[in-house]
């Protein structure tokens, strides 16, 4: 069983709805959310705070999503990484062998990917 109110999911997008949509399904699923519009804030916010999950876009100004992936990589307690996209700049290959735990391709299907999330978290 998952304590998802113990566990705290850094949302990063620089498209302000699909933030606030994914803040608000996060939220309402159990999770504690933190939330950044760009890669730079993102990456503050590792360096600042607990974050267990990181669901990031990939091409963003101001740091994208590799960028994150990359500072993570370098963390000594890694936070899970997931990308969300709607650019063809990067193969679900690469991401994953980068070290993204899954690629979800924008438009995508929220509950598959917490649901997804979870599966990677009982693993």
């Amino acid at each position: 069983m998952i304590d998802k109110k113990n566990l705290v999911v850094l949302i990063v997008d620089d498209e302000p709805d699909i933030l606030e949509l994914m803040e608000e399904e996060f939220t309402y699923c159990g999770y504690q959310t933190k939330i950044a519009i760009c890669g730079n804030d993102a990456i503050k916010l590792l360096d600042s705070q607990k974050i267990d999950i990181v669901v990031s876009d990939y091409k963003m100004p101001n740091g994208n999503g590799m960028a994150v992936l990359s500072h993570v990589n370098n963390m000594a307690k890694k936070p899970l990484f997931f990308f969300v996209s709607g650019q063809a700049d990067v193969s679900t290959e690469d991401a994953v062998r980068a070290g993204a735990k899954r690629f979800f391709s924008k438009p995508f299907d929220l509950d598959a990917l917490i649901k997804e999330i979870e599966v990677v978290l009982l693993e």
